[in-house]
C-alpha cells in the first residue's frame, strides 16, 4: 500500500515548492531516540522489533533541526517522542536544554510510558524547561479497564502522590489526574484501549478493533510534522516505515533536506489538500485512521 501509483507521479510529490507558504505546524515530534522498553499488542512496536535497541538521533542533525526551527520562530508544542520511550534517552536532559536556549519560543513537552519516571527525573525535566508531562499509564492487556487506582498507583511508586494536589476526571482517552506547577502542567492517564485506540494506519494487526471507514477530514498533515530518529519526516505521527506498507509515506531526509523544503513539499500539500476533503486516494492507510487528536481538527 503506497500513497500514490506511478513512478512518475510519486517523484512529482517529493519534489519542493519553494513559493508555497504553509503555516508551521502547532506541534513538532522529533524522535531522537529509537528505543521503548514495552511491546503492546495495541502499538506496532509489539510485532517488530525495530524499537528493541537503543540509538539516537545524530547530534548535529537534532542541532540543525532545533536551529532551523528556533529561527523560523516556531512557537508550538516540541516533543521528544513518537514510537520511541523518551525517558530511556541518557541524552535527554541535554538536547531539551538546546531547545530552551536555541528555539525559546516552542513548549518542550514529554510523553512517556512512565517506567523509567521518578521525582528525581521529574524535577530535573522541570528544571531543564519542560512545560507539558503526559503519562500514559498502559496495562498488560488490552481489555483491562481504565481505572482512577491504577494512576493512584503509579503517582505513589513515582513520589508524586503528595507532590501536587491532583484533580481526577474523565478525558477522551479514558481517566486522568492532572495537576499544573508554575509552568509545567502534568497530565496522568490510564486508557480505555479497545474503546478509543485504533490500528495506527493498519500497522497495528494484534488488537481485535473495529475498524470504521474515516469520512471526516484530518488536518494532521497541516499542523503537526513528525521525524523519526533516522532524521526522517513522516506524512505523520501513525506512519511506521519499519513496514513495506508504510515506507511510502515518508516525505524525506532531513540529512539533506531542510525542515521547511520537507514541510512545504509538493508531497505534504498534496496530502494536506486531499486530507482536507477527506480523500485517501494518495493516502490509503489513512482510510481506516479514526484519530481524533487536536491535531487533525481546525
Amino acid at each position: 500500500m503506497l500513497p500514490c501509483n506511478g513512478a512518475a507521479h510519486q517523484s512529482l510529490l517529493r519534489t519542493t515548492t519553494p513559493a508555497t507558504v504553509v503555516p508551521l505546524p502547532r506541534y513538532v515530534e522529533i524522535e531522537t531516540s529509537r528505543k521503548c522498553n514495552r511491546t503492546c499488542s495495541w502499538c506496532p512496536n509489539g510485532e517488530h522489533t525495530a524499537r528493541r535497541t537503543q540509538q539516537l538521533m545524530k547530534w548535529e542533525l537534532y542541532k540543525s533541526i532545533i536551529t532551523e526551527l528556533g529561527e523560523l520562530g516556531f512557537d508550538g508544542w516540541l516533543a521528544f517522542h513518537n514510537y520511541n520511550e523518551p525517558l530511556l534517552n541518557p541524552r535527554l536532559i541535554e538536547e531539551i536544554a538546546l531547545a530552551v536556549s536555541s528555539a525559546p519560543q516552542a513548549h518542550p513537552a514529554i510523553y512517556s510510558n512512565g517506567d523509567a519516571l521518578n521525582r528525581d527525573l521529574f524535577e530535573r525535566l522541570v528544571v531543564a524547561g519542560v512545560e507539558y508531562i503526559r503519562i500514559t499509564r498502559y496495562p498488560h492487556q488490552a481489555d483491562t479497564p481504565a481505572t482512577f487506582e491504577a494512576i493512584q498507583k503509579w503517582l505513589r511508586q513515582a513520589g508524586l502522590a503528595d507532590q501536587f494536589p491532583w484533580e481526577f476526571r474523565t478525558v477522551r482517552q479514558g481517566f486522568a489526574a492532572t495537576t499544573e506547577s508554575g509552568t509545567v502542567r502534568v497530565e496522568v492517564i490510564s486508557p480505555d484501549i479497545v474503546g478509543t485506540y485504533n490500528t495506527r494506519g493498519g500497522s497495528v494487526t494484534l488488537l481485535p478493533l473495529h475498524v470504521a471507514q474515516r469520512t471526516t477530514p484530518c488536518l494532521m498533515t497541516s499542523t503537526s510534522a513528525v521525524v523519526d530518529y533516522l532524521g526522517r519526516m513522516k506524512m505523520c505521527c501513525c506512519v511506521y516505515p519499519d513496514i513495506p506498507d508504510h515506507r511510502g509515506y515518508v516525505v524525506g531526509d532531513l540529512n539533506d533536506a531542510t525542515f521547511m523544503q520537507l514541510w512545504e513539499s509538493d508531497q505534504m500539500n498534496a496530502y494536506r489538500t486531499a486530507h482536507q476533503a477527506a480523500d485517501w486516494s494518495l493516502s490509503p492507510a489513512c482510510r481506516s485512521c479514526t484519530q481524533p487528536l487536536p491535531e487533525t481538527r481546525l
